[in-house]
Parts: C-alpha cells; sequence; structure tokens
C-alpha cells in the first residue's frame, strides 16, 4: 500500500491525523505539562469505562450483528486508552468486566449515546487547555473519532 490509510484501523482517527512514520515526531512525556497530564490520566479513565461499556454491550446484546459493532467500538476505545497511556509513558491499564448495559441493543445505544457526548465536550475542554500542539492536535482527534460513535448510535436509537 503506498501512503498512508483514509482512516486509523485501529483507533478510526480520520485520515487528516494519520501520519507516515517517516514523518512523525513523538512528543516525549517529560514534555507534557501537568494540566496536559491530568486531562490525559482523565481521559484514559474516560476510554477504559467506555471500553467496558462497549464489551458488556457485546457480550449482552440478542442481536449478533449489533454485538458485533459493540465489540469493534470496545476495540477502538481501548485503543485510544492505550495511546493516551503512551502519550504519558504509563502502563496501560487492563479493562475490567462490567455488567452495567442492556440485553437490547437499543437501549446500548442510548447509553452510548451519553457516553459519546460526554466524551466529545471533555475532549473538546482537554485540547483547549492544553499547552502542547500535539496534545491539543491529539483530543481534537479523539473528539472527531467520538463524534463519529455518536452519529452511530444517533442512528441506531
Amino acid at each position: 500500500m503506498d501512503g498512508k490509510p483514509g482512516n486509523c484501523p485501529f483507533c478510526g482517527a480520520p485520515e487528516k491525523y494519520v501520519k507516515e512514520l517517516d514523518n512523525y515526531d513523538r512528543l516525549m512525556a517529560d514534555e507534557v505539562g501537568e494540566v496536559s497530564r491530568k486531562n490525559i490520566k482523565q481521559a484514559i479513565q474516560l476510554e477504559i469505562d467506555n471500553a467496558k461499556f462497549y464489551a458488556c454491550a457485546a457480550r449482552k446484546t440478542n442481536d449478533e450483528n449489533e454485538a458485533s459493532v459493540f465489540k469493534r467500538l470496545g476495540k477502538v476505545e481501548a485503543e485510544h486508552a492505550e495511546a493516551l497511556a503512551e502519550l504519558i509513558d504509563i502502563e496501560e491499564e487492563e479493562i475490567p468486566t462490567f455488567e452495567e448495559c442492556y440485553s437490547k441493543a437499543t437501549e446500548n445505544y442510548k447509553m452510548a449515546n451519553k457516553r459519546e457526548s460526554k466524551a466529545i465536550e471533555e475532549y473538546r475542554q482537554f485540547a483547549k487547555e492544553a499547552e502542547e500542539p500535539e496534545i491539543e492536535e491529539f483530543f481534537q482527534a479523539l473528539a472527531e473519532i467520538e463524534q463519529t460513535h455518536l452519529e452511530l448510535s444517533d442512528r441506531k436509537i
């Protein structure tokens, strides 16, 4: 394959955020300020919470096709948590088991809608607060990815 993919196949980042490895200049963890470090830790918890919710929804949803969608969304959220942990060079956490979801896909999409709305709001705020351009861009990308998840849940409700 020549060039970069349209969207990241792991985290769902839009093409404009996908960089070829030769053009990637990684921000070092010790270059991340305290405000961004605090926000990144909060974002990690939010992503882990969403990943565990989607894993629950994938297990409990009666519709096999919808369960597959929830499983994929959970993997994307876990990928976000991992990427955030790498930004500040901390060990990624395990995704705990969660049981607070539904057997009906529609109910899980309603809950997903609330979760994604919260993530978008927080990530937009974190982007504004970031002192580092790379962290600002990272949170903007996360907000855009979560917006696609929100739009999916909107269509399914």
